[in-house]
């Protein structure tokens, strides 16, 4: 009875979205507000009653003007605007702390990430990448925290054929998270990937001039002596071998390791390595030995039954001259010769007759 007959005064706080002023002044400085993205104020208004009640937030007025200021942090006063049928009994904040940083430009280079596993003999050359650089924009503080540009390729379908794929960037920060605000001024790019092949194949010695007389190679060491190379398909079928490039044959032999290029042909490069190895090479010289022996020395077989060798035959005395490598010529001995006498269809008298040594 008595509020139909009275219209008390009384309060009410309403939360209001902060508007901010004069944005396009702040571009033409070059600046935009970085923090932050969104602010409210609490302003309660006080009337009669009946006029309270008809008042929303979106009648109320809360603004900031951004004109006049330069990078950095600053307190920006809040102007707040009511109906003429209220009155504004208080507002908080009065001031909002905003952040005001510069736009930049910077170039980056755009790096290429691949993902999946590349299929067995095969590898992956240089991508390139256009554009090679991505110019992009952004406040100061957010443009320093970018770290790369990425795009990212699916090599695990890689065969004989070159990859050539259109994908788009990610704009990521050291953690790999994107980093946002940031408007670079393209969005994909074109990528190409050489695909290779690889191929193992053996090392072998290419070498000048002659040995002395007298000698003979008893081993040669490459070391590797085998070598993965990389090229194109067609390339590796007709390649089978590796050869170093010519070396003094005297050299390797009055040195114990010498390190040799290799010939690498036209197309072809290595899976790692330097394009070296290093190559041993033993040599002996060449002797002659004489061992004396007897017929009781050789192992006589298919002697006819009745007949014997005489005696002086027996003890008479052969030789057999041998000649090889002297590493083995010198430690050999007349028990490490085996000699036989075949003497089947042989009848009594003399006769020649060859021995097998």
């Amino acid at each position: 009875y008595v509020m139909s007959e009275v219209d008390p005064r009384t309060s009410e706080t309403f939360n209001v979205d902060v508007r901010f002023l004069n944005k396009s002044s702040l571009e033409r400085q070059g600046l935009v507000v970085l923090e932050p993205e969104n602010a409210t104020v609490k302003v309660r208004v006080t009337g009669r009653r009946s006029e309270i009640i008809k008042i929303k937030e979106s009648d109320i007025l809360a603004q900031v003007d951004l004109s006049g200021y330069s990078e950095g942090k600053v307190k920006v006063p809040v102007y707040v605007q009511a109906p003429t049928s209220v009155a504004i009994d208080d507002y908080s904040p009065r001031e909002i702390l905003i952040t005001f940083d510069r736009i930049i430009t910077r170039e980056i280079p755009v790096t290429v990430e691949t993902q999946g596993e590349v299929p067995e003999g095969v590898v992956l050359g240089t991508p390139e990448v256009r554009p090679q650089y991505v110019a992009i924009e952004g406040p100061r503080t957010w443009l320093n925290s970018v770290w790369k540009v990425i795009a990212t390729v699916d090599v695990s379908t890689a065969n004989a054929n070159d990859i050539s794929v259109t994908r788009s960037i990610r704009i990521v920060d050291e953690d790999g998270n994107e980093v946002r605000g940031i408007s670079p001024n393209v969005n994909v790019v074109d990528i190409s990937i050489p695909v290779y092949n690889v191929k193992t194949v053996p090392v072998e010695l290419r070498t000048e001039n002659q040995l002395p007389e007298n000698y003979e190679i008893v081993d040669i060491i490459i070391n590797p002596s085998t070598i993965s190379i990389i090229g194109k398909k067609d390339l590796l079928q007709n390649i089978n071998q590796i050869n170093t490039q010519p070396i003094d044959i005297l050299e390797l032999m009055n040195n114990e390791n010498v390190i040799v290029d290799l010939d690498i042909p036209e197309g072809v490069r290595l899976a790692d390595g330097q394009g070296q190895v290093t190559v041993t090479l033993n040599v002996d010289d060449i002797i002659v030995k004489t061992l004396n022996f007897t017929l009781e020395d050789a192992n006589i077989v298919n002697l006819s039954p009745g007949l014997s060798i005489a005696e002086e035959s027996i003890n008479r005395t052969f030789s057999i001259t041998i000649q090889g490598r002297r590493s083995v010529i010198e430690a050999l001995e007349a028990e490490d010769i085996e000699i036989e006498l075949n003497l089947q269809g042989l009848e009594e008298g003399s006769h020649n007759v060859p021995l097998t040594v």
